[in-house]
């Protein structure tokens, strides 16, 4: 008896969480059987088991061989592996020789309209040219990487973005996961290939070992919101740059630069710090590839143009270039509604539910009615080659964001109008229908 005197309040503890119940002989066979899957099975947390808690443990009870296990641990701890021989050099060169026909001018004039917009984001760089340049895609479809991919992160991989470049980036050091990120978390990553030599004149990549264990950052925890428009411009992604140098400095991360021989290639999560240093001979190129990917099972969004913490999203469009096909939104496999908002936003349900967000199913269903006449050929959609691929989506979210309004207010007025019924004589009534005659009578269904 320790004489002290048990709190009335607070009820005992059920016999299975005794003081005992950190010791698995103290546990039911439920709990035991939960405890054994969470340290033995990649699958018990919805979380990538490179970066578990439980990684240790998920490590010694793999069976893979030796040398997996000794590069899982490195990703582990750095955030990164780099590895050698992966692709065969005759696709290496392949890819080389393309480039010269990717990065002329006149090139983008011949290419699908969807391409040409997306080259003339940034002339320093070609975004996806897989849908022109089929060595892009194998580069970033190749088995060993997929295979490899699988294993870090115990899911299909999915790439979804491919970018080329010239020349050096020099881009200040920030983490993936501002600009990708998915739920659940961590689902992503990047592979860096080097397609010649990269020295530390043609503009080595910086890295930092170890950032990827930071905290991911949201722009509300930084007092910012969501941009809209280009990624690369405005003040919260300014705002988040500095935000990233500060914590380089009060951390004293440690920089490292890569220079790595031709066909050398970068694996990195995507919470790494990293970017790239400045080039010191003018003009020398270094000609690479990062292809981005997620994993399936995922809702996918881009942080810097979202609002989480109000529940807006701007979801991303992902195509699997595996397959060529659009990838759905799903939170571990399961299906969700996509309720579109403003600004390109939207929010997001599980689906089924919608009616308790005072959405009505026919109308999600109206919705992906228009969107499939919008994508017919010879309606506006990709069949017509003088319509602007970037307009036709601002079209798409107006009128879906249109028609929300309108049957979220209709079904509130529904509301109000029952309200006023059961409790005719009420203040409320009265200012309610004092409201109603200032707005005129009501319209009746539009098409």
């Amino acid at each position: 008896m320790d004489g002290k005197t048990p709190d009335p309040e607070r009820p005992a503890p059920p016999p299975e969480h005794n003081a005992a119940a950190g010791r698995d002989e103290a546990l039911s066979p439920n709990d035991a059987a939960t405890v054994d899957a969470l340290l033995h099975d990649p699958a018990a947390l919805q979380v990538p088991p490179v970066e578990s808690v439980f990684f240790e443990s998920l490590l010694a009870g793999s069976q893979i061989t030796d040398e997996m296990k000794a590069l899982a641990r490195a990703y582990h701890d750095d955030g990164f592996v780099v590895l050698q021989d992966v692709f065969e050099p005759e696709l290496v060169d392949a890819l080389v020789g393309k480039y010269e026909w990717l990065f002329d001018p006149a090139t983008i004039g011949t290419l699908p309209p969807h391409v040409q917009e997306l080259f003339n984001l940034d002339p320093a760089r070609r975004l996806d040219a897989w849908w022109v340049c089929e060595e892009v895609r194998q580069l970033a479809c190749h088995p060993r990487v997929l295979e490899l991919l699988g294993l870090l992160y115990g899911r299909r991989p999915v790439p979804f973005q491919t970018l080329n470049f010239k020349y050096g980036t020099q881009q200040p050091t920030h983490s993936d996961a501002i600009h990708f990120w998915c739920i659940p978390s961590g689902y992503m990553c990047g592979v860096w290939v080097a397609l010649e030599e990269v020295t530390l004149e043609n503009g080595a990549l910086v890295y930092y070992p170890g950032s990827h264990k930071l905290p991911e950052v949201q722009l509300a925890q930084l007092g910012q919101w969501g941009m809209d428009g280009y990624t690369s411009h405005g003040s919260a992604y300014r705002f988040y740059e500095n935000y990233v140098r500060a914590i380089v400095r009060d951390r004293g991360l440690e920089e490292k630069k890569l220079t790595v021989p031709k066909g050398s290639v970068l694996i990195w999560a995507a919470n790494l710090l990293h970017g790239g240093s400045a080039v010191t001979r003018p003009g020398v190129t270094r000609i690479s590839q990062v292809t981005h990917y997620y994993f399936e099972g995922c809702t996918y969004y881009a942080p810097i143009l979202s609002n989480p913490a109000l529940g807006e999203y701007k979801l991303k469009d992902v195509i699997d270039l595996t397959t060529k096909e659009p990838v759905p939104h799903t939170i571990n496999g399961e299906p969700i509604t996509v309720i579109p908002g403003t600004d390109g936003r939207s929010r997001i349900a599980r689906a089924g539910t919608e009616t308790q967000w005072g959405f009505d199913p026919a109308l999600m269903r109206r919705m992906e009615q228009l969107k499939a006449e919008l994508d017919r050929p010879g309606a506006g959609g990709g069949g017509d080659p003088a319509v602007d691929a970037a307009e036709l989506q601002r079209l798409r979210a107006y009128v879906k964001t249109m028609e929300v309004e309108r049957d979220h207010l209709r079904h509130r007025v529904d509301q109000l109008d029952e309200a006023l019924r059961q409790a005719p004589g009420s203040p409320f009534a009265k200012a309610l229908r004092a409201v109603k005659s200032r707005m005129g009578p009501r319209s009746g269904p539009t098409t």
